[in-house]
């Protein structure tokens, strides 16, 4: 895969049906741009922890074809900490942490849960094993007893092993007798857990992995007093988590990014719509639809299309608007005292959103970039997995 990624389109990152739940890189913008968590509410500044992504491909490393190395500092000039993995439902991120939890190297592979979901338990733990040792073996060889971290649905009852829940409300103070271990031929990658508010016959609950990886990240990167916040984590699965003085109270799923990944790849709106450049003003139409209903109005899509009116190239930047703006007409409403609202994800999912809200009069923080990776180092460190010494920071292996 080329470092040169396609625009990852609309919703997700337009190789897989659902998209992506953020890879937190933006390879069509300039190095550092739009990354950052500090400065005014609704403004975007640099974070002066941000390092450029550069994608390169797997040329002569004897990696699978379909992985992606992402390098902010040159390998080898700065001595490991952690492996931490994002390992979701579409696609997996390897991190190589160094002292303090700086990104040292960075690796990307869609080989996720839904690619697994067919085979048994057994073989799907050998396929955990197999892929884990594809994208991070060398790592493991080079650095002999490394300790590694993964978050996500690899803990899920369908992925590699279960890792179990911690019910809402809870503190995000994640610590080593919270996570679950996993032999493996390199040593044990821990498990963290994820959320949960169960269930009741009058009341469904949620369930969520991997995004309160990201949210301990974005708040050690935003280092806001104690407040109300209600993050936003754009994705396959779109989270909306309510956080209080670092409690998680609350959370809600919105399927926006699955619709969206089944809508232009089956059925009729697929077969009505073409894939083409961004369309801005198609994705505005979208959020401006009358609230006549979701179903009805991502069928208007194709009228405008049959009529002449809306480009069959734009339809799914319309669809991404209709869906993205009934999501947030439906969740906005429950959070109006909240004391600041923080998008957290991938750039262009984020500008999405950004829009989106802006028309409510909501002008969010935003976090992008590897938010996932400070958020495992941090649960490293106070799991006892690594220490925040500088020591031999610059030495070789």
């Amino acid at each position: 895969m080329s470092g040169a990624a396609a625009d990852p389109g609309p919703i997700g990152d337009g190789t897989e049906i659902l998209g992506a739940v953020g890879d937190g890189l933006d390879h069509r913008e300039a190095p550092g741009k739009r990354l950052g968590a500090h400065g005014y509410r609704g403004r975007w500044v640099r974070h002066p922890r941000s390092i450029p992504h550069m994608g390169t491909p797997f040329a002569n490393t004897g990696l699978p074809a379909d992985s992606e190395i992402v390098t902010p500092n040159t390998p080898g000039r700065a001595r490991p900490h952690l492996v931490a993995l994002d390992w979701g439902t579409t696609s997996l991120r390897a991190w190589l942490l160094g002292a303090g939890g700086e990104v040292i190297a960075g690796r990307r592979r869609t080989r996720g849960l839904l690619s697994m979901s067919r085979l048994s338990t057994d073989e799907r733990a050998a396929e955990y094993e197999r892929v884990f040792g594809e994208v991070c073996g060398d790592w493991h060889r080079d650095w002999p007893g490394l300790p590694s971290l993964a978050c996500g649905m690899v803990g899920s009852a369908g992925g590699w092993r279960d890792a179990g829940y911690r019910n809402v409300p809870t503190d995000l103070a994640i610590g080593a007798s919270d996570l679950i271990e996993v032999p493996h031929p390199g040593g044990v990658l821990h498990l963290v857990p994820g959320l949960r508010i169960p269930s009741r016959d009058d009341s469904p609950g949620d369930v969520l992995r991997g995004e309160e990886c990201q949210l301990i990240g974005a708040l050690d990167l935003m280092g806001l007093e104690p407040s109300t916040l209600v993050f936003i984590l754009p994705g396959t699965h779109t989270k909306w988590v309510r956080v209080e003085d670092r409690q998680v109270l609350s959370f809600a799923t919105a399927m926006t990014g699955e619709l969206f990944g089944l809508l232009i790849h089956h059925g009729l709106l697929a077969r009505t719509s073409e894939l083409g450049t961004r369309d801005d003003d198609a994705f505005a139409r979208g959020l401006a639809a009358a609230d006549r209903g979701l179903p009805t109005e991502l069928f208007g899509g194709r009228a405008l299309v049959l009529d002449g009116l809306l480009d069959a190239a734009a339809l799914p930047d319309y669809l991404s608007g209709v869906l993205i703006g009934d999501e947030i007409r439906h969740q906005l409403p429950p959070h109006d005292a909240a004391d600041h609202f923080v998008l957290c994800g991938e750039p262009d999912l984020c500008r999405r959103y950004e829009s989106a809200l802006a028309r409510a009069g909501v002008a969010p923080r935003v976090v992008t970039g590897d938010a996932s990776a400070r958020g495992l180092w941090s649960i490293a460190h106070r799991a006892g997995l690594v220490t925040s010494t500088n020591d031999d920071e610059h030495g070789g292996s």
